[in-house]
């Protein structure tokens, strides 16, 4: 942290935890991937937290508090690509990927190097938001073994109408637009940060319905240009489609082995939340909660959604075991 500006008049809640240490490792194409770990004293669970499409740890600080309270160590992966993991272009804004086995190869060194070999305590959950749901899904399939359980927050199977990916109806303009050699070049809707203010403003209230949570990512970037991140360019683009389209297959789906709990957000825009139910019946043992008031990002909704969500997310941790229908 000692690189990183703390936003002014931060409340406690936002800030960092005392003793959490960031570090770094190269995955192996050489990206160089920022993570952070944390526990509390006689920790009984561990888990791996992992963000969503431009985000960072900073802006789990307060889910990372309210997890070593309950006696959960922590710790948490930037994807290459953004927050303080390495970039793959040369602007450093542009979040971009020629294939997202690059992501999930990341977690599963980040697990087998680092995590795992500090002899964690207790069942090991992978929590994914969004993007990093998705991901940790296709970790799961791909990568039997290394987890007991996860917990999804609207994990991203497919864009929604205001999501800030090509849309998957635009899957053969997206392979166009990349074969024709564009695909370092900005996605539609996407452009440097700084001249993305009024689109921010506009989906601010899509990610959560509590203003001083929905404003968290914001701030963290506003002092800090290093974690910003203007959007995704077409290979990002393409890589996504190319995913969302193996990622829910039900053969592979079913070869998942542990746990898992998905957070449905009834009115989110940026992802299909319609697709959660219907993956759901193709993994062995998962349950969907819906809550069909929240957008976006169930981590920073109001409290009335946020804490049964995050009660949920502490009893799979603890236990290794989804919640009683």
């Amino acid at each position: 942290m000692a690189d990183v500006v703390v936003p002014r008049d931060l409340q406690a809640r936002f800030t960092a935890p005392a003793d959490i240490a960031f570090a770094t490792f190269d995955a192996r194409d050489g990206t160089t991937i920022r993570w952070a770990a944390v526990a509390p004293d006689g920790a009984r669970a561990t888990v791996v937290l992992l963000p969503g499409f431009t985000e960072y740890v900073e802006a789990y600080f307060e889910t990372i508090r309210d997890l070593l309270a309950a006696g959960i160590a922590v710790f948490a992966m930037d994807w290459p690509g953004q927050g303080g993991s390495g970039r793959y272009l040369a602007d450093p804004e542009k979040a971009h990927a020629w294939g997202f086995e690059a992501h999930v190869g990341a977690l599963r060194r980040f697990l087998e190097t680092i995590v795992l070999p500090a002899g964690t305590p207790g069942p090991l959950t992978l929590v994914g938001h969004s993007m990093g749901g998705h991901l940790a899904t296709r970790f799961l399939e791909e990568a039997p073994g290394l987890a007991d359980a996860a917990a999804l927050s609207a994990p991203a199977y497919a864009v929604g109408v205001d999501s800030p990916l090509p849309p998957g109806p635009t899957r053969l303009v997206v392979e166009l637009v990349v074969a024709l050699g564009f695909g370092e070049s900005w996605a539609l809707g996407a452009g440097p940060w700084e001249r993305q203010g009024k689109r921010r403003a506009r989906l601010r209230p899509l990610l959560s319905s509590d203003p001083e949570r929905a404003a968290i990512l914001e701030r963290w970037a506003e002092v800090n240009p290093t974690l910003r991140v203007g959007g995704a360019t077409w290979g990002f683009g393409r890589s996504f489609v190319r995913s969302a389209r193996r990622v829910v297959e039900p053969q592979r789906l079913a070869r998942i082995g542990v746990p898992v709990l998905i957070g449905s957000a009834g009115r989110d825009a940026f992802t299909d939340s319609g697709l959660h139910e219907t993956v759901a019946a193709n993994i062995p043992a998962c349950r969907v909660l819906a809550y069909r008031q929240a957008q976006h990002c169930l981590f920073l909704e109001s409290d009335a959604i946020r804490g049964p969500w995050m009660s949920a997310l502490i009893g799979l941790a603890t236990s290794g075991r989804l919640p009683a229908a």
